[in-house]
């Protein structure tokens, strides 16, 4: 993803950039330069849709960059040659385009001023393709969080709350190969590799890691039931494949998301379907979508 090392004092910091992102002293700017003599917003750096660009908001005077001019002010960023596109503000900051790759959802901790990309990120949001949802929204793509809203979630650590950062100029091309929507799929886990394997015709997916015991868990309770769950059932049942004792009930719905971004990566598609959930007086209830068998290796 689109990344911007930024440079003053003895601070070094790597951010990632949202489609359209500020870099100066003041509190709205993405990327911050906690130096005196930088502006409050300072440059504009923004996705194109072929690549990024920058321009000077202020002290235009003693600012120094490279790259290829382009219309209205803007000038062309780019990383060549393990080498990017360096912009200074005379000797006091500078910062520097160190990944040229689009720009992918991202989460900003409100109170902590950090960003949240990759397994720090799973752990408070779902990614999907160019989406991001809050863990509660179970998935449901209705549900995806818009560029600049912002959320709240409980951890185990308590409240925090985030930011969104969603392309606005960038969409997943990435082809679909399994399609839940239309059923028959027939998945075969691994409990020892914490593999599981999901085939559709000729087609396969396959995706490892913790989060694919939630597929058992609600596998299990489809064979022998209508296999509603309630959080407490599926954490009791988890807890009995493996998973650590010591996690809050939340974790089941954490590792659906988590098992929901992992199948989105191998191209499997209408996961808003996966699990179905449904209030039963005072408990919300999930099972696994209908359409989808469950078989265990051993």
């Amino acid at each position: 993803m689109g990344s911007l090392f930024v440079a003053y004092d003895d601070i070094r910091r790597l951010v990632p950039l949202a489609s359209i992102s500020l870099v100066g002293r003041g509190s709205a700017c993405l990327a911050r330069v906690h130096h005196p003599a930088c502006p409050a917003h300072w440059l504009e750096v923004r996705w194109t849709g072929t690549g990024w660009a920058w321009r000077a908001l202020a002290s235009v005077e003693r600012t120094r960059g490279a790259g290829r001019p382009l219309p209205d002010g803007w000038t062309a960023m780019s990383v060549e040659e393990d080498r990017g596109t360096r912009v200074s503000l005379g000797s006091d900051a500078w910062v520097e385009l160190v990944d040229a790759g689009p720009p992918e959802p991202f989460a900003w901790d409100v109170v902590a001023a950090v960003p949240l990309d990759g397994p720090e990120l799973e752990e408070v949001a779902e990614v999907r393709g160019d989406l991001l949802l809050p863990l509660s929204a179970e998935g449901d793509a209705r549900q995806a969080l818009a560029d600049g809203a912002c959320w709240v979630h409980h951890g185990p650590d308590g409240p925090r709350t985030f930011r969104a950062h969603v392309p606005t100029h960038f969409s997943s091309t990435q082809a679909t190969r399994i399609e839940l929507a239309r059923g028959e799929v027939f998945v075969l886990v691994d409990p020892a590799d914490l593999r599981a394997t999901l085939r559709q015709g000729q087609r396969t997916a396959t995706v490892q890691g913790a989060c694919v015991r939630t597929l058992v868990v609600y596998g299990n309770a489809r064979d022998h039931g209508e296999g509603w769950l309630t959080a407490a059932e599926a954490w009791a049942a988890w807890t009995e494949l493996g998973a650590a004792e010591d996690r809050p009930l939340e974790a089941v719905g954490w590792e659906r998301a988590r098992l929901r971004q992992r199948l989105d990566r191998a191209g499997v598609g209408d996961l808003d379907v996966l699990f179905e959930t449904r209030k039963d007086g005072a408990f919300v209830k999930t099972r696994l979508g209908a359409g989808i068998e469950v078989d265990v290796v051993g």
